[in-house]
Formats: structure tokens, C-alpha cells, sequence
């Protein structure tokens, strides 16, 4: 669960509440939606131990999908192998929950850039070079990806998440 605070809702705090997602790696979007029934029990609990008076908020963040899409060359590494590596990396990373800049997840807030891509990528074992990466806003109820950007912001409520991640490893 993360904990947001917001000052348009006047004297109060908004909790955004993430679930833990088991997978370290890739998992559906779906994983990420919460029932009424889970955001009901979290009210009641917060209600329960809430200062008298004070407003509270509970809802989930707004989830923005991120996919890259890349080439990069082996450096004597089987193609199938680094793709794994590369892709395991990204979903990694990019995790709400596990992934992030320190590894602890996601914070609210904050950008998401095409030089993380190129970090993350460089850093993958038997990675040459990375030949070309791009990064997309994309949106996982419909499949569809935005035009590629240099960086995607995460303002206020939103949470990064991976999405449908491509790895092309040349041998050349």
C-alpha cells in the first residue's frame, strides 16, 4: 500500500493503495486493479485509526504503462538468453511495487526517461551495445502504445508500471 498526500482535498490525506504483486517481473494489468471489497476493508480499517475530523481518501493511483522497445547487440551471449536478461530487466525496473531508481518501488511523481532505458539496457550481462531504444506511453486495456518520447512524467497521483516490452539482439 502507498500513501499519497494531497492538499486539494483540503484537511485531509488521500491513501492510494497499490496491491503487492508477487511477480518481480512481468504480470497482467489486471493484478494491479483492486476490488471494492479490498478498498472497503482498507477504509474501514483507516476510519477505524483516523484522527476525528480528519477527511481521508482512499482509492487506487492512476497507472501509467510504460514500453520500450529496443535493439541491442550480444557480446557473445546467446541471442535468446540476452533477450531474456534485457526483458527481465525492463519489467524489473520498471515494476510499481519492486522496481524504481533504488530498486524499493516506484515513487509517486517523478519521470520516466529515455536515458533510464539506455542505463538499464547497458547494464543487462552480455550486452555490446545498445543500438536503439524507445520509449512509449502506452495503455493496457487497449494494447495501444502513443508516440515515442523522450520522457514520460508521473505527475501527482500516477505510478509507473511495465507493459508489453520488445528486445531485438543482433550478433553483428
Amino acid at each position: 500500500m502507498g500513501c499519497f498526500a494531497d492538499s486539494s482535498i483540503g484537511v485531509g490525506v488521500r491513501v492510494l493503495v497499490v496491491p503487492k504483486v508477487e511477480s518481480e517481473g512481468q504480470f497482467a494489468f489486471e493484478a494491479l486493479v483492486l476490488s471494492d471489497e479490498t478498498l472497503l476493508r482498507v477504509a474501514k480499517y483507516i476510519d477505524a485509526h483516523r484522527v476525528v475530523g480528519t477527511r481521508v481518501i482512499i482509492e487506487p493511483p492512476v497507472y501509467q504503462a510504460v514500453t520500450v522497445v529496443a535493439q541491442i547487440r550480444s557480446r557473445r551471449t546467446s541471442p535468446d538468453v540476452l533477450r531474456s536478461r534485457a526483458l527481465d530487466a525492463l519489467y524489473r525496473y520498471f515494476h510499481p511495487v519492486v522496481g524504481g531508481p533504488d530498486g524499493s518501488g516506484w515513487p509517486f511523481g517523478g519521470t520516466v526517461t529515455l536515458d533510464d532505458v539506455y542505463e538499464i539496457l547497458r547494464a543487462v550481462p552480455g550486452v555490446k551495445a545498445v543500438e536503439e531504444a524507445r520509449l512509449f506511453p502506452a495503455d493496457p486495456l487497449t494494447g495501444e502504445r502513443g508516440e515515442d518520447v523522450h520522457s514520460i512524467e508521473l505527475s501527482g497521483a500516477r505510478l509507473v508500471f511495465s507493459y508489453a516490452h520488445e528486445v531485438i539482439v543482433s550478433t553483428k
